[in-house]
């Protein structure tokens, strides 16, 4: 059985596991890090492609584990190999320390160019390749030689500002345990990443979605397409008049951080906006909320009586936030 690794969004290691064997029933995860996954599978290989909320995935060529997993050792241990699949592709080689690039001695990496010249009837091309091969080393101790089969697919500049990763609003979806007969809510919709992952991925009765700027609801009602299970609204996430009391199962949303918006004080937003969701939610119910005010917000949640079932420090954008699962 074939061997790969995945890079995911850090902090959601917990729920890796079960989003993989959602989509690949067959799959053996072997082990889960920060921000990266090793399984096993014996399918066809273009079906790795197709998960969108992994970001680079690779076929695993070899594992190394201590001292082995540095990068000249693992260099060597490629040098002496006898086969390679014939790729007959242009690659390049790179190499990777704790998740950033580094530069390796010209000569080392000649060497191995010209190894895996040799053993894949290929070619060097360090600019636009077929493929590559990737040195990894993690902090964990552990290495791998792999080949790089798939990349992430939606570039940030594809993304207006602010709107969230589809992979990352796919794992929050997750947390919210959706079923079919799920009366879901995201009442700071935005550019409306969550209610698109809901409505490709999940199962679910109506997702009410809305927004305080009006043209981005009008925006979303044309790329959603409101329907009876849809419903898209204008409104105020601090008082949903047209919500009634105890109707939603689950909130899943991104409100304001408050570093670009016209809030006095963001502690007291999070009051006000956690005493709205808890007169909507059903006892029994589940809210999920992405953060980078972890301070703010997980005072809010005191001051509300509640506790955090779940927190997962991640980053967004460069900066640091969490996603917090409180159930009622």
């Amino acid at each position: 059985m074939a061997e790969y690794i995945s890079t995911f969004t850090t902090g959601f290691s917990d729920i890796i596991p079960v989003a993989i064997s959602h989509f690949l029933p067959s799959a053996r995860v072997l082990k889960v890090y920060d921000g990266l996954v090793f399984y096993s599978y014996d399918g066809d290989e273009n079906a790795l492609t197709k998960i969108f909320f992994l970001n680079n995935t690779f076929v695993v060529i070899g594992s190394f584990y201590g001292k082995k997993s540095e990068i000249d050792e693992m260099a060597k241990s490629v040098i002496s190999l006898k086969k390679l699949p014939q790729t007959k592709k242009s690659f390049r080689v790179r190499f990777s320390v704790n998740n950033q690039f580094v530069r390796v001695n010209k000569r080392l990496v000649g060497q191995l160019e010209n190894k895996v010249c040799k053993l894949t009837n290929g070619r060097v091309d360090r600019v636009s390749p077929q493929t590559e091969y990737w040195f990894i080393k993690r902090s964990e101790n552990i290495g791998y030689f792999a080949r790089l089969i798939s990349k992430r697919r939606v570039a940030e500049k594809e993304l207006n500002k602010g709107e969230l990763r589809p992979e990352f609003a796919y794992l929050m979806c997750m947390l919210g345990g959706l079923e079919c007969n799920s009366i879901v809510m995201d009442p700071f919709v935005g550019y409306g990443s969550i209610p698109k992952q809901i409505k490709k991925h999940f199962s679910y009765k109506t997702i009410y979605v809305s927004d305080k700027n009006e043209e981005q609801i009008s925006k979303l009602k044309k790329n959603l397409k409101e329907s009876t299970k849809i419903r898209i609204s204008v409104g105020d996430a601090l008082h949903m008049d047209n919500i009634a009391s105890a109707s939603i199962d689950t909130i899943i949303t991104d409100p304001p951080w408050g570093y670009y918006e016209d809030i006095e004080d963001i502690e007291e937003f999070y009051v006000d906006m956690i005493s709205e969701f808890l007169r909507v939610v059903k006892k029994g119910g589940k809210i999920v909320v992405l953060s980078a005010r972890k301070i703010e917000f997980e005072s809010a949640v005191q001051t509300m009586n509640l506790s955090i079932k779940n927190k997962f420090d991640t980053l967004v954008n460069g900066k640091k936030a969490a996603v917090y699962v409180i159930e009622m």
